[in-house]
C-alpha cells in the first residue's frame, strides 16, 4: 500500500464521438481545452494534489486514448485532429474499458480521489464487450469507494439514463454552441469545488480511511 501524504485526483472524462456529434465539435474540443487548463491551474493552486488526466473519445471505430493517465503538467491542448466524430455509441464499452482500467492504478493508493464525468449526445447503440448490468454493477462498486460519476447528455433522456446507470449526478444541455460552452463552465465549476473540498478532507491526518470514504461518498452524490 502506498503511503504518501499527497492526494492523487484522477480526473477522467469519457466524450463521446458518434456521427451526431459533429455539430458541437468544435464547442467539444474548446470544452476539453477550458477543463485542461482549470485543472492546471488548479494544480498550481494546491501543490500538494497530483492531478492525473485520462481522456478518452469513442465511437463504433475506437476507443481513442488522448491521454491516459497523463500528469496534468503534461497534457497540451487538444485539437479538431484528436477529435472526429463518426458512427455509432458504444456507451457501455468505452465506460467500462476506461474506469477498469483506473480502478487497477488505484488499487495500491490510500490517498486518492477518482472523478469520473460521461459527456454524451445519445442512447448506447454499439457496445459488444460490456452490458447495461456489467456497467450498472460497476459504477455501484466503484461508488462504494467513494468514487464521483457524472453523466452530461444532449438529445435523449438524461435523467433517465443516469438512473438506470446508478449515476447520482446528471446534467442536460443544449446542443447548441451557447448550451454546450454554459455546460462546460458549469462542468468545471463544480469539479473544481469537489476536488478542492475533498483533496483538503484527505490531507486531514484527524480522519481516518473508513470516514474519508464515507464522506467521499456522501459528498459524491451533491455534484452539480
Amino acid at each position: 500500500m502506498e503511503t504518501n501524504n499527497r492526494t492523487k485526483v484522477y480526473n477522467v472524462i469519457i466524450l463521446d464521438k458518434s456521427g451526431s456529434m459533429n455539430s458541437i465539435a468544435k464547442q467539444a474540443v474548446d470544452g476539453v481545452n477550458e477543463t485542461i487548463a482549470s485543472i492546471k491551474r488548479e494544480q498550481e493552486l494546491h501543490p500538494d494534489q497530483d492531478n492525473i488526466l485520462t481522456l478518452v473519445a469513442f465511437c463504433g471505430c475506437e476507443l481513442k486514448k488522448i491521454y491516459e493517465q497523463a500528469p496534468i503538467g503534461e497534457v497540451k491542448p487538444i485539437t479538431q485532429r484528436d477529435y472526429r466524430p463518426c458512427c455509432m455509441t458504444p456507451l457501455y464499452d468505452a465506460v467500462g474499458n476506461t474506469i477498469t482500467a483506473v480502478h487497477h492504478l488505484m488499487q495500491d493508493e490510500n490517498n486518492a480521489i477518482a472523478s469520473v464525468t460521461v459527456i454524451t449526445d445519445g442512447y448506447e447503440n454499439a457496445s459488444k464487450e460490456y452490458s447495461h448490468k456489467a456497467i450498472k454493477s460497476l459504477i455501484e462498486a466503484y461508488k462504494s469507494e467513494g468514487w464521483l460519476f457524472a453523466y452530461i447528455g444532449a438529445d435523449h433522456d438524461v435523467e433517465a439514463v443516469a438512473f438506470n446507470l446508478a449515476i447520482d449526478n446528471h446534467m442536460a444541455f443544449d446542443k447548441s454552441e451557447a448550451g454546450t460552452a454554459h455546460m462546460f463552465d458549469k462542468f468545471q465549476s463544480c469539479r473544481s469545488r469537489f476536488i478542492n473540498e475533498m483533496a483538503s478532507m484527505m490531507n486531514n491526518e484527524d480522519i481516518d480511511a473508513d470516514e474519508k470514504r464515507e464522506l467521499l461518498i456522501k459528498r459524491s452524490k451533491n455534484f452539480f
